[in-house]
């Protein structure tokens, strides 16, 4: 049988990777810190993870300023 626990922590406030300390990561919550130790197998995957999301989302809001951009000159030349 496995166990696991969930941790509700809510937002992360700001997080902190010491350059003295090995693979270790701190994320500040509300009301406390939660610190990891990160193999560099996962510190490879979740920057790979993190870069796909931020161009997803800076796709995404290309698309809608160049929707906006549109919206307003056909507004324009009515």
């Amino acid at each position: 049988m496995k166990v696991t626990q969930v941790i509700e922590a809510g937002p992360v406030s700001s997080f902190y990777m010491s350059s003295w300390t090995d693979n270790e990561m701190e994320l500040t919550v509300e009301g406390g810190e939660i610190k990891l130790s990160l193999p560099e197998g996962v510190m490879k995957r979740l920057h790979q993870c993190l870069g796909e999301k931020l161009t997803a989302l800076a796709e995404k809001r290309l698309k809608e300023a160049k929707e906006m951009v549109e919206s307003t000159q056909e507004d324009s030349d009515e």
